[in-house]
């Protein structure tokens, strides 16, 4: 039998899907081979510290996201506040597939590897947290109101997934994301 070619892009997108949907704790190396169609032997190949590596790959990638989508997207001085916060905030919508998704930081936040993924996680709040305050800033706000708006901001996002999700109703995750310029003193 021929050899299937396997891209990188889409193994670490079925990796993702499967520890957003599953959790680490709830991941086994044979979900894992299943959804990226790879052995569980070519996976050890790629990850040698096997799931625990794949979680931090993932993570990693993840914070790779926010900063490209979210952080420089809106510090990029070129374009109106409204329209840098509408990008940012559609990415988002569209990383939580409008509030069906769960997060990959909240399911990852709480495992038995939770102290070996914390810095990550945390650079990944960091992340839009000086995004949003950066945002909250150039609208007037003081650093610590920026500071509490922009904390705000990841709440709305991360309590209206939770909700979304348990209420099986993801009209709250849209209102949540769509409050936020409000929040952070973006005229419409």
């Amino acid at each position: 039998m021929a050899a299937v070619k396997v891209f990188p892009e889409d193994v670490d997108r079925k990796l993702n899907e499967v520890f957003t949907r599953y959790g680490y704790d709830g991941t086994s190396m044979e979900m894992l081979s299943q959804a990226s169609g790879l052995k569980k032997a070519s996976l050890y190949h790629r990850f040698p510290g096997g799931k625990k590596d794949m979680a931090a790959h993932i993570l990693k990638k993840t914070e790779t996201w926010f900063q490209e989508h979210v952080n420089s997207v809106l510090h990029d001085e070129g374009r109106s506040m409204s329209d840098r916060l509408t990008e940012a905030l559609d990415a988002i919508r569209f990383l939580f597939e409008d509030g069906t998704r769960n997060c990959t930081l909240r399911m990852l936040s709480a495992c038995s590897e939770t102290p070996y993924f914390q810095e990550t996680i945390r650079s990944c709040f960091n992340i839009l947290q000086d995004a949003f305050s950066f945002i909250a800033k150039g609208n007037g706000m003081s650093e610590s109101e920026a500071a509490g708006k922009s904390m705000q901001a990841i709440i709305n996002i991360q309590g209206s997934l939770v909700l979304s999700r348990a209420m099986d109703n993801q009209e709250i995750f849209k209102a949540s994301v769509a409050a936020i310029p409000e929040l952070l003193g973006v005229p419409k």
